[in-house]
């Protein structure tokens, strides 16, 4: 290459130097997110403006119905959940459905939120209970009888000892359930919750659901977002990080998105030198 000129060197660069200059350049987000810009879909617009609607005291359930295979697509969604709702100043219930390994994920939820959890206190302002069978049949019994699916929450105190329990045993007391999910357990409680016996104590309205799901499931589950049986819709790692946008909390979807975004960026600048480089040299004598 000692007799090439720029133009040629340009079109002939050893792919491993542009596969260094991808790992440097993936590597500064993972270090620091940049936050780079992020246009917020309006199924992710509606998710945080329902969670921007709680009010001081108000009861929000989170339904952990992913596994840590799941993670990259729905672990950041609930982080920043559950930072909102503490934000907010709402109480949560946690309880999964069908997913034995959700101390787990819980567990990393915690870790994630250091703030959130320093101020709030176990049976008062929040309550885990932990495992359920993936029935139906027990969301429907979650709805109207709490204490017939739970009698104790995961430390193994009683549910009618855990003073943010005393008032709340189903749906009617319940503003709005989170659900994050793999499968078609958010259709459990369209079903039993929303389209249920159940109303609001204080509005009088059904109770209304929302989703943290993964990213392949986003064209099936934007039919119960777009026929109202869901206020918000999360799709994915992407999603989430819409929602981090929106509530300032960077997480590890900002992350993501900002190393496929540079990756993006790298890729494009790469053709365009590459092309630059063969269009300046057309015509020249080999």
């Amino acid at each position: 290459m000692s007799g090439q000129g720029i133009w040629d060197k340009m079109q002939n660069v050893d792919r491993r130097v542009f596969y260094w200059i991808l790992f440097i350049g993936l590597t500064v987000p993972f270090l620091t997110p940049l936050g780079l810009p992020i246009t917020v879909t309006p199924s992710s617009q509606a998710y945080y403006d329902g969670l921007q609607s709680i009010q001081t005291g108000e009861v929000v359930v989170l339904s952990i119905n992913s596994g840590v295979s799941a993670w990259g697509d729905c672990l950041p969604a609930m982080v920043a959940s559950v930072h909102k709702v503490h934000d907010m100043g709402g109480k949560l219930i946690v309880w999964s459905i069908g997913y034995n390994d959700v101390d787990i994920t819980w567990a990393k939820i915690k870790e994630k939120n250091p703030a959130v959890f320093s101020d709030w206190k176990e049976g008062v302002d929040y309550v885990y209970f932990g495992y359920c069978p993936p029935q139906e049949s027990n969301v429907a019994l979650l709805r109207d009888n709490i204490r017939g699916v739970y009698t104790q929450d995961i430390r193994g105190v009683k549910t009618d000892d855990i003073p943010m329990m005393k008032d709340i045993n189903g749906a009617n007391k319940i503003k709005f359930v989170l659900s994050s999910d793999t499968g078609d357990a958010q259709m459990y409680y369209i079903r039993q919750w929303k389209n249920g016996q159940v109303n609001y104590e204080k509005t009088g309205k059904p109770p209304t659901i929302a989703e943290m799901g993964i990213a392949m499931n986003k064209s099936g589950d934007m039919v119960y977002y777009l026929s109202g049986d869901e206020f918000g819709l999360v799709a994915g790692s992407r999603g989430a990080a819409e929602i981090e946008a929106l509530t300032g909390y960077k997480g590890d979807a900002t992350t993501t998105m900002d190393s496929i975004s540079v990756s993006h960026v790298l890729l494009v600048l790469a053709i365009i030198l590459a092309n630059v480089g063969l269009l300046a040299t057309r015509g020249k004598k080999k």
